[in-house]
């Protein structure tokens, strides 16, 4: 079934953050104890810490707007504290970014004593005020995938770390190193550590809020969506240091960003590709310094001086003529290069191209799908190797190639969580791709200590995906400590309940507005919080919170 087109501009795609926008408005700003900030330095570095706010257990579970999800009751208040600290931008300059640091508070025996370290990702955002710091605030863009994450895992007993990345909130970056893989990692890594000497620090000076709680010296790193990716690629790094991982669990993530890419330029365009493109651009431009001379190389003339992240949500700037709402090419081009070359699968025929309100260039694109054609990825290549293009020419498939996580192998107990029907970040590209690898990395070296979990949260069209698998473990991976396989039918379970209800919500009897639901919901909305339930199982196994 073909979509009208209007239905997408009228109603701009939801593709940022972990819950729907129906459960994000559905929190309360609740909270308790002194708002009045209390600034502390750190004096073994230049982090600094700002206390926000606490949440009791009961208030976490009343008031979070997590009732439509796997949430487990709160077993720990969550004091909240914002991290100030010095990072390093895509060109190496020097640049500041926050974090949140959320403390879990109580007398349960889950609450005190030796607690693990979550460092978590988020998702892409083009809201510059994202804050993962103001848990329960309703007026700050990131309350939802905030809510989620301190509900799951700081009010379950993990320290959190969630830095907000450079180029957000105070940061004074101009610009955000969007999937720039040394940059990112480098950012989480810098939040980490500041994180961990400002618990150092206060428990030095007996604040309150630290007094019960010691850093148990167990990490953990999880994140969703671009998190994914910054989670892996975060892992490699920490990995390549010698620096101690317990378990990893990106979710959702375009690890395969080079294939990734070609696949979009090629006809198959994303939900959000006019929000990830200026975000890719403009970051790999900062990195590389080749992609464009000027930005009307690249975009439309009149999107030419599109800048993201911004304070003006997104929708607006859409509305304002600043940004097309998700067309990406030209709809008819002329250009003999791209002769040929049909849309992809549903919304890429109907959303990802305009006859005047696209993003990209067509002599941009062109160029660049030469250049796949001449130099094809080793996923798309007639018997290719499942990596990337050896020697590509196109200066931006150059910088995806640079920033593409196939060939790294995690050696550290690995969940990868996702959902083959994703419109945001296709699944069998990304994900599937690294299984295969990972798969033949197992059977090359059979002695290799892997111990790799995967799991496919959507179960509903099993039966189209026969040579498909929902459920994987790679090398050492066993069910020892947790029961996987109760595990992956209870999220599957929940899974689909949620796709039923943002159906039925949207028309019970299945028409066109139940489907425009389910795609434009499915990344953000549905495969999020499925994946946060599986990640807090799996982390329990390595870690468990009594």
């Amino acid at each position: 079934m073909v979509l009208p087109h209007s239905s997408i501009i009228n109603k701009p795609i939801m593709t940022r953050g972990i819950l729907s926008l129906a459960i994000a408005s559905s929190l309360l700003l609740v909270g308790c104890g002194d708002d009045n900030e209390r600034f502390v330095e750190s004096p073994s570095s230049s982090a600094s810490a700002v206390f926000v706010k606490t949440f009791t257990a009961n208030e976490v579970n009343s008031s979070f707007g997590l009732a439509n999800t796997a949430t487990p009751v709160a077993k720990c208040g969550v004091t909240i504290e914002k991290v100030s600290y010095d990072t390093k931008g895509a060109a190496d300059e020097d640049t500041n970014a926050t974090a949140a640091l959320m403390l879990p508070t109580g007398d349960a025996a889950e609450c005190k004593g030796d607690r693990p370290v979550l460092l978590y990702a988020h998702g892409t955002t083009t809201d510059k005020g994202y804050d993962f710091a103001q848990v329960g605030n309703i007026e700050n863009p990131a309350v939802g995938e905030a809510n989620l994450i301190a509900a799951n895992f700081a009010a379950q007993g993990y320290i959190v770390v969630a830095p907000n990345y450079a180029g957000y909130d105070t940061s004074k970056l101009d610009y955000h190193p969007y999937l720039v893989a040394q940059q990112q990692s480098t950012d989480m890594v810098d939040a980490l550590d500041s994180a961990r000497s400002i618990i150092e620090h206060k428990k030095r000076a007996n604040d309150a809020n630290y007094s019960k709680i010691d850093d148990s010296g167990k990490l953990f790193i999880a994140g969703y969506s671009q998190g994914g990716y910054v989670t892996m690629a975060t892992a490699r790094l920490l990995e390549s240091q010698k620096k101690p991982v317990t378990a990893i669990a990106p979710s959702s993530g375009p690890y395969a960003l080079a294939a990734f890419g070609d696949e979009i330029f090629m006809g198959n365009v994303n939900i959000g590709a006019s929000r990830f493109a200026p975000l890719l651009g403009i970051g790999l431009q900062e990195k590389y310094g080749n992609i464009y001379n000027k930005k009307s190389d690249i975009f439309l003339d009149k999107y030419a001086d599109a800048q993201l992240p911004s304070n003006i949500p997104f929708g607006e700037l859409v509305q304002a003529g600043k940004l097309p709402n998700n067309a990406l090419f030209q709809k008819n081009p002329s250009d003999p290069r791209l002769a040929g070359l049909l849309p992809g699968k549903l919304f890429s025929s109907f959303a990802g191209y305009d006859d005047n309100d696209y993003l990209i260039k067509t002599d941009f694109r062109a160029t660049y799908v030469a250049d796949t054609q001449k130099n094809p990825d080793g996923l798309w290549a007639e018997n290719g190797n499942g990596l990337t293009a050896v020697t590509p020419e196109n200066n931006l498939r150059k910088a995806l190639k640079d920033n593409d996580l196939r060939g790294y192998v995690p050696t550290m107990p690995t969940f990868i969580c996702g959902g083959n029907q994703d419109p945001t970040v296709y699944f069998d590209t990304n994900t599937g791709s690294m299984v295969k690898l990972l798969q033949a990395e197992v059977a090359k070296n059979p002695t290799k200590k892997l111990n790799i979990t995967v799991l496919d949260v959507d179960a509903d069209n099993k039966a189209d995906r026969p040579d498909k698998q929902d459920f994987t473990m790679i090398g050492q991976a066993s069910m020892n400590k947790w029961d996987a396989v109760a595990v992956k039918n209870s999220v599957q379970t929940n899974f689909s309940n949620s796709v039923k209800k943002v159906k039925d919500d949207a028309d019970p009897n299945g028409g066109v507005a139940s489907l425009l639901a389910f795609y434009t919901n499915y990344h953000g909305g549905l495969v999020s919080p499925a994946c946060t339930e599986a990640t807090r199982e799996f982390f329990n196994q390595e870690f468990k919170p009594v």
